[in-house]
């Protein structure tokens, strides 16, 4: 009796080691079992060890993939990273590398990214030597790049200082949402602008949103010889037929921490309402809200806001106009 127990154990053990290796067959389960997805061993940058400022994730519902692309060290390029499950990423290289005739020389700041009519386009930050900080459209036909600039200038004021300019896209409407510097008027703006259908200007006059001091959460920082108040990094998103909300990132009364604040619209125009306190306090910013591929509904930001900073993202409950990082 046990040298056929043993028998069939070792049997076992043979058939099992003979299924492990049959690598390009299909695994059966039963329906109570979640088979185990192969990792790949290319995506070696722990979520949780991703060094990055100012993460937009772009969901690509076609590869079934996410891409994050960010300010490389050099301030000159811009690199991507690629995941499958938002816990695992690798780098795939430069997205986009600025030809010497580009008139962004420095910053390469903030890439958001977005799909318009079977175009990829990023919207980031440059300053040079003769201009002031502006926001500029990049352009590509894959997620992953490379880019290219749609127009070699940035497309927010020219006579003004602006920065984190963002796409937000209504009834096939593009418009242009971005911060003009609180360095340049002490209590820093949001504007929105419509965009032509091209995405290379803009149509219309600016529109304030509002000011930092609309938030009552918001505290001054002093720098270069100027005290006054931060927006930073404004992001629309509808959470239905008439209701807006806004994340854009400033400086706690309370603490002195980099925060994200939250305000509510009925209308893209405003007037925009502001929560009394920020969303977290964890010293994190610049952040955007996504679907995951499963349907999740998350948010991405950097925290802390010293260096290093890391990627962070978290789930996020939507309920009623109110907002919970759920950690």
């Amino acid at each position: 009796m046990k040298k056929l127990f043993l028998g069939m154990l070792v049997f076992s053990g043979l058939m099992v080691y003979s299924c492990n290796n049959k690598i390009n067959e299909p695994v059966i389960v039963d329906k109570d079992t979640v088979p185990t997805i192969p990792i790949d061993p290319s995506y070696n940058i722990d979520i949780n060890d991703f060094l990055m400022r100012d993460p937009f994730v772009f969901v690509d519902t076609i590869s079934k993939k996410y891409y994050i692309h960010g300010n490389a060290a050099n301030n000159k390029t811009i690199h991507v990273y690629e995941s499958k499950d938002l816990k695992k990423w690798k780098l795939l290289g430069s997205s986009f590398t600025a030809l010497p005739d580009f008139w962004g020389k420095q910053d390469f700041w903030a890439p958001d990214m977005f799909e318009y009519h079977g175009k990829y386009y990023m919207s980031v930050t440059f300053s040079a030597p003769g201009y002031k900080r502006g926001c500029s459209l990049l352009v590509s036909d894959s997620p992953e790049g490379t880019y290219q600039p749609l127009i070699n200038g940035p497309i927010t004021p020219k006579e003004w200082t602006c920065l984190d300019a963002t796409i937000f896209i209504e009834n096939d409407q593009p418009y242009l949402v971005y911060c003009r510097e609180w360095l340049e008027v002490v209590d820093g703006e949001i504007y929105i602008q419509q965009l032509s259908a091209d995405l290379k200007s803009t149509v219309g006059d600016p529109v304030l949103l509002f000011k930092a001091s609309s938030a009552p959460w918001v505290g001054n920082i002093s720098a270069y010889g100027v005290t006054g108040k931060v927006t930073d990094a404004p992001f629309i998103h509808k959470i239905s037929d008439n209701q807006y909300i806004m994340l854009w990132s400033s400086f706690a009364k309370k603490n002195g921490k980099y925060s994200i604040g939250l305000a509510r619209s009925n209308s893209l125009m405003g007037p925009w309402t502001q929560n009394s306190v920020p969303l977290n306090d964890d010293d994190g910013g610049h952040a955007m809200i996504f679907k995951s591929l499963d349907g999740a509904t998350k948010i991405s930001y950097h925290s802390p806001n010293t260096h290093p900073s890391y990627v962070s993202i978290y789930d996020l409950d939507i309920f009623q106009g109110e907002i919970t990082i759920v950690k």
